[in-house]
């Protein structure tokens, strides 16, 4: 079994969901999917993406990205949560950890998770931006997310990290896959461009920080914790192809047409990419670094 990682596929945009329905239905037959995030907000259309890919892979991983918790009716964002989780086990979509069998088995396990902003904690992965407005007046989430009363010392992101506890506290004795939509490391927001300089790039968001909304630090604790051989993240429509620390952080993101076709999203090609292969010792490191 081949295991393959895609992130922020966006089915909203006609194009992207064109390109889902593109992939081959023979070549991933016995293939596992991380699919790590952001497919749509509508839930109808979640369901039928994931039948898509549950049609063209043995197996298919999702966590919901931003986008999914998106409530644009009564309910709040944690109650969209676990309908969510509800419509995978009932599409027998896994959210939840799963062994890749062969003879170099692996674990993936999908790990809970939403960004810290700068006054929320010392995790956020902020980093200033001149000219930024520092009131995200432009971020959707502001207007479509909406959370509970967690209680006192309690955010999105710290009550995530509690619902990944017993996985990440767990012993799994095979190498170990994580995925989160959200960036764990705020090293992984930059590119390490050599044959172009990414000043040569026009900022198309210039009053935006992303840093501010990028992820959590703290989910690389749990990263570290678990003694991930690897980890796929999405969120920021950036591809990455990086080793850190023994940990090889892998971002394969759909995004936007238009981001594509002005080159901020690269290296992305056809199809999803191979992180993992149960029959292929090392597979991942036998897989060409790129220089992102």
């Amino acid at each position: 079994m081949r295991c393959y990682a895609l992130s922020d596929i966006h089915i909203d945009h006609r194009d992207n969901l064109q390109w889902i329905e593109n992939l081959s239905k023979t070549s991933y037959q016995k293939d596992a999917l991380i699919l790590a995030g952001d497919a749509t907000h509508i839930l109808e259309k979640l369901r039928h993406v994931l039948r898509l890919l549950k049609d063209r892979f043995q197996e298919v991983f999702f966590v919901p990205g931003n986008h999914e918790l998106w409530a644009q009716s009564s309910e709040h964002s944690l109650e969209k949560f676990h309908r969510i989780l509800s419509l995978c086990r009932g599409l027998d979509v896994h959210t939840e950890p799963q062994l890749l069998k062969g003879t170099y088995s692996a674990w993936v396990v999908p790990l809970f998770s939403w960004y810290t902003q700068p006054h929320e904690g010392e995790n956020s992965l902020f980093l200033e931006k001149k000219g930024e407005d520092p009131n995200l007046t432009g971020w959707t989430d502001l207007y479509f997310v909406k959370w509970p009363d967690f209680g006192h010392d309690v955010n999105p992101s710290s009550h995530f990290q509690a619902m990944n506890r017993d996985r990440v506290e767990r012993q799994y004795g095979a190498p170990v896959i994580s995925f989160s939509h959200f960036l764990p490391r705020r090293d992984l927001i930059f590119g390490e461009r050599k044959a172009q300089s990414v000043s040569q790039f026009k900022d198309p968001h210039p009053h935006f920080n992303f840093s501010r909304v990028a992820g959590d630090a703290a989910i690389d604790q749990q990263i570290r914790r678990l003694g991930s051989r690897i980890h796929i993240y999405g969120h920021q429509h950036r591809n990455r192809y990086r080793v850190t620390d023994h940990v090889l952080y892998v971002s394969h993101c759909l995004g936007y047409g238009v981001e594509r076709k002005n080159g901020f999203i690269q290296f992305l090609e056809t199809e999803p990419r191979l992180v993992w292969d149960t029959e292929t010792p090392g597979a991942n490191q036998d897989l060409p670094k790129i220089e992102d």
